[in-house]
């Protein structure tokens, strides 16, 4: 009824007191994020669609796994690989740019770099998310076509026609977004009707007319009667645009999520302890694949060691305790498919570092329940 009150349900947040205790945490983030950015409208968009990338300097050659699988697309209609890195040029980002013009030529690539100001802000917060926003804005920021792709960094392309895939659909949807599944989570349900970020394709002429950069951030609001914990894009979405499903099977692409989150998270708090799902053993998987074969040859060998608990990386210690038997396979089950769509078959070394990582998980378990059992006699 107009003009009556407004039920609240309990959405992610169970009490009122924790929900708003999070919302002036995430304003006062927000008041720090929004001076970072801003853009204009976009007039007289280029036709085509434009790919952005956010790149996490710290897995630089990585982003040449990811050129590696999109040069195999069959994409037309890519008019700009807008490759998005989280610093100012350094040494090593300048290399493996130059190693990317040379290897992928073919794709219409442009990069771009933070600010000193943007990476000393981002490096103070030390969010991942906040990271992925910002690359993402920038991305759009720079845009000059129609229509703009978000394709994760850890995200690996293997049919060769899911980009222009989604770049048709869009058209003839005429819809605002387009993305591979529906939101679930967060207060946020499947029948809202909002879509993921990952793969999203999106108008860019219509996102920079309506939003600020800062309303794609994550946003802690009531909507539709619920405590919500809007993720990236989803606030834009719920307050105007129209937005569909247009999923890619799993056999088309590697995408193991989270990762560089995960990594952010990694790099930047002490004693990390990752979840059970993290996908950070994927990290030198994908570094192999761009010729950097030394961090996976490393860490295959301190799986190999009988009784280590933990391992050690960039100078960490990792802990890979958390890690279940189950995502262990498939960590494997993903590697595998990659490779077989890159080679043909999966390498030696590839089946070596698995098999460590599935023998390691599975000893961690064991050991764990022998713990349980030992305290409960």
């Amino acid at each position: 009824m107009a003009g009556g009150p407004v039920l609240v349900m309990e959405g992610k947040y169970a009490s009122a007191g924790q929900y708003w205790l999070t919302k002036l945490r995430r304003a006062a983030l927000r008041a720090i994020l929004r001076p970072l950015l801003s853009w204009k409208s976009l007039a007289d968009p280029e036709p085509g669609y434009s790919a952005i990338i956010g790149c996490a300097s710290g897995l630089a050659p990585l982003l040449l796994t990811n050129l590696r699988m999109l040069s195999r697309q069959q994409a037309p209609n890519l008019r700009k690989v807008l490759a998005v890195w989280d610093r100012p040029p350094t040494p090593q980002i300048e290399q493996v740019q130059a190693q990317a013009r040379r290897e992928y030529g073919q794709l219409p690539l442009e990069f771009l770099h933070y600010t000193p100001t943007q990476a000393a802000v981002l490096a103070a917060v030390g969010w991942g998310w906040c990271y992925s926003w910002l690359s993402w804005s920038i991305g759009i920021a720079a845009a000059r076509t129609r229509y703009a792709l978000l394709h994760d960094f850890d995200a690996m392309l293997i049919r060769p026609d899911i980009l222009e895939e989604r770049y048709e659909a869009i058209r003839q949807r005429r819809d605002q977004y387009v993305g591979i599944r529906n939101y679930l989570g967060n207060g946020v349900y499947e029948c809202d009707g909002l879509v993921t970020t990952f793969e999203l394709i999106f108008d860019v002429s219509f996102v920079r007319e309506r939003f600020r950069p800062i309303d794609l951030f994550n946003h802690v609001t009531i909507y539709k009667g619920r405590r919500v914990d809007f993720d990236t894009f989803l606030y834009a979405q719920s307050r105007a645009g129209r937005s569909s499903v247009l999923p890619i099977a799993v056999a088309d692409m590697v995408h193991p999520s989270q990762m560089v989150c995960q990594y952010t998270d990694y790099v930047n708090r002490r004693g990390y302890v990752p979840p059970e799902h993290n996908n950070l053993l994927m990290i030198p998987y994908f570094l192999s694949l761009s010729g950097e074969d030394e961090t996976m040859e490393d860490l295959c060998r301190q799986l190999e060691s009988a009784g280590q608990s933990a391992l050690k990386w960039l100078g960490r210690r990792l802990d890979v305790s958390r890690l279940t038997p189950v995502h262990a396979r498939w960590i494997t089950e993903q590697a595998a498919r990659l490779e077989r769509a890159v080679f043909g078959e999966v390498r030696p070394q590839v089946v070596r570092y698995c098999s460590a990582v599935e023998k390691h998980v599975l000893q961690s378990a064991a050991a764990a329940a022998d713990g349980r059992l030992a305290e409960g006699s």
